[in-house]
């Protein structure tokens, strides 16, 4: 009798199997941080019941499938734990590995939770799964533990890097950054660059400026922008615009357009965050219309306004009480063509910045097109604008407010629905 067939069918080792099995399986139910076990308990398993050796291997479509359906499980998946499970369920599948999207998704689900345990276990998984990631891998590493506010662990994860480069060094500088460890960002290019012997290049003198800028320590800023033509390095526009970005957070309009004429004396061609800058500080100075104008030189230059470019405007209009002008720039956006040839589309900031406009000028009803138009795109609108606009539409029309109130409804889900009915239950009905 084979070796295969005597462990398939001995009744004691598959009690004693069964038993592993179901004591390892409460276990995870109880304790929340031995989910990233389940590997070894499936290593155990395999180990203990050898798969059967006839059984042909599993086609690369079925492959596909399968992990398409582990896919669409995560992403309907509302509770931390068996979400995590089910993350780990994809073992050291490569293309699994490479999907940048699920990662994001699953890391953001998590630490909106603050599950900080699971996140860590997942991580450290997909780690322990490649004898040798790349370094590509370990920056996304970096940056999920950074967006999770894991700093330690973004450099625990840097310190796995054989060898740093510019890309890897901006990475876990970034790290710093975002979560506002300023001192340590200081610290890190003042020291590590010699103590690992490199030499920071362009991505990291960027965060750098980007950090100066958010420190108000703008003449600085523009000391090193200075000093890196002599390390034999060329700043880019992204530099430049760091530091235009500095002098827009000061409030600070004569030195942003003093330092803007630089950019144009070094001859560098603006960029759409140039534009977008530009266009902030117009509407945060109530001169949205201008801002607009600005819209026509980009297209004109080929420069291709995005997302950000009208959803600033917009938001400029609402606050200075021209709607009807905002609801024009939001028509203006769809009928924009992108590089690729397809049509701009409002983003749920968009939708959020205008229903909010309509509703506090107290248009109620453009605002309820807007409302039914962010519905159908599956997207709950922001519940406090929809309270005031429901209340305003009950003295004008009960049947309208009852659609804000069902359109709502079908789109809200998890804790969402549950805030939304209390909301719905203070309607006078």
């Amino acid at each position: 009798m084979s070796r295969t067939h005597q462990s398939t069918s001995n009744p004691t080792l598959k009690s004693k199997t069964l038993y592993l099995t179901t004591m390892a399986s409460a276990a995870l139910r109880l304790n929340p941080r031995l989910h990233h076990h389940r590997l070894l308990l499936s290593r155990l398993y395999s180990a203990t019941i050898p798969p059967q050796p006839d059984l042909a291997p599993p086609s690369s479509h079925s492959q596909s499938q399968s992990q398409s359906r582990l896919k669409t499980a995560i992403r309907h998946e509302s509770d931390p734990d068996r979400l995590a499970s089910l993350f780990l369920s994809a073992g050291s599948d490569r293309s699994f590995h490479g999907d940048r999207q699920i990662y994001s998704y699953t890391i953001r689900r998590l630490a909106s939770s603050r599950r900080t345990d699971l996140i860590d276990s997942l991580l450290s998984s997909s780690l322990s799964s490649f004898p040798s990631p790349s370094e590509g891998f370990l920056i996304r590493i970096i940056s999920l533990y950074s967006q999770s506010g894991m700093v330690d662990h973004a450099v625990r994860t840097f310190n796995q890097i054989k060898s740093v480069t510019d890309r890897s060094f901006s990475a876990l500088l970034s790290a710093y950054f975002d979560n506002k460890m300023f001192d340590q960002l200081h610290k890190a290019f003042n020291t590590l660059p010699i103590e690992l012997g490199f030499s920071p290049g362009v991505a990291s003198y960027n965060v750098f400026l980007k950090c100066l800028c958010s420190e108000g320590k703008l003449v600085t800023a523009r000391a090193v922008l200075g000093e890196m033509p002599k390390k034999g390095l060329e700043p880019d526009i992204i530099s430049y615009n760091e530091v235009l970005n500095g002098y827009l957070k000061k409030g600070d309009e004569p030195g942003f357009n003093e330092f803007l004429k630089l950019v144009y004396q070094r001859e560098f061609r603006p960029n759409a965050t140039t534009y977008n800058l530009r266009i902030r500080l117009l509407c945060n100075k109530g001169r949205s219309f201008e801002a607009e104008e600005l819209v026509d030189y980009m297209i004109l230059n080929k420069i291709y306004p995005n997302l950000l470019t009208f959803n600033t405007i917009i938001d400029g209009f609402c606050k200075e009480g021209k709607v009807s002008s905002a609801m024009r720039v939001f028509k203006r956006m769809k009928e924009v063509m992108l590089v690729d040839c397809t049509g701009m589309t409002p983003n749920f900031e968009t939708y959020s910045l205008l229903i909010k406009g309509l509703v506090e000028n107290q248009l109620f009803l453009p605002a309820v097109e807007v409302c039914k138009e962010c519905a159908e795109k599956k997207w709950a609108p922001p519940f406090q604008a929809v309270r005031k606009l429901v209340d305003g539409l009950l003295d004008i029309s009960r049947k309208e407010a009852e659609e804000v109130v069902w359109n709502v409804r079908k789109v809200v889900k998890g804790d969402a629905a549950n805030e939304w009915k209390k909301i719905e239950a203070s309607f006078s009905f």
